[in-house]
């Protein structure tokens, strides 16, 4: 079967504005292709939102800025192999090009589906439907397989710029911010979202909440860190 980058289409609802450099949406969302930081991209601005588009912006919708080769796959099967893609963690969505030298303005967004996984480098994305966004199919990283994995969430948070109140301050930019979450899925397949607080994260498994309170301290596991959590579920699985 053959997987093709799908064109998008501008669906815009109830009310939308432009001016220069700002895009406002009510009541719906924006499918669009303009510019941004000088770059021709792929974004949606969500319900209520209001881009400000600039070379003062702080930070990019885009876990990384730079297309990066990568490949589509379905149980270990390469679908479509070295492609340009980079994925918008604002919107959920991955764009890609024919290769790295293709223009930008050639980018496409991917069809989100659950028959193929996204590959870039040693990463993984994998649609999931989402318990905590209405059962939305979302894109997580894999970050450990076995009997229970970890799943990462990857997302932006669009911070709109703050005017000056008076001449003793300054403006502050508008900016993209990084959030991540981390999933446990158990062998039952159920998602957890496990919290930031150790004593909490620790409550939050199923079972063998003791040894693995135990490896934390005997191993001086520090939980917010990513390298450490992974570090846990390995564990968490060796004692499945």
């Amino acid at each position: 079967m053959k997987y093709i980058i799908t064109l998008f289409l501008a669906h815009i609802y109830v009310w939308c504005s432009f001016a220069q450099g700002t895009i406002t949406v009510k009541g719906g969302t924006l499918n669009s292709s303009s510019n941004y930081s000088n770059m021709t991209s792929y974004y949606n601005v969500k319900d209520g939102d209001v881009i400000l588009l600039n070379d003062e912006t702080k930070g990019s919708p885009y876990l990384h800025d730079e297309f990066k080769l990568g490949s589509l796959i379905n149980n270990g099967e390469i679908l479509v192999d070295n492609v340009a893609l980079k994925y918008n963690a604002y919107n959920d969505v991955f764009i890609g090009k024919e290769n790295l030298n293709a223009p930008d303005d050639s980018a496409k967004k991917l069809s989100k589906t659950t028959e193929f996984q996204v590959k870039i480098g040693n990463n993984i994305f994998i649609p999931v439907v989402d318990p905590t966004q209405g059962y939305e199919l979302q894109y997580f990283q894999i970050l450990v397989l076995g009997a229970n994995k970890l799943y990462k969430k990857n997302s932006k948070v669009y911070k709109p710029k703050i005017a000056a109140t008076s001449s003793l301050v300054r403006d502050v930019p508008a900016s993209f911010r990084d959030v991540h979450e981390y999933f446990l899925v158990d062998s039952e397949g159920r998602m957890i979202l496990l919290p930031k607080s150790k004593s909490k994260m620790l409550k939050s498994f199923p079972s063998h909440q003791k040894e693995l309170k135990d490896c934390v301290k005997k191993n001086g596991l520090n939980l917010s860190k990513e390298q450490d959590l992974v570090r846990l579920i390995r564990f968490y699985n060796s004692l499945s």
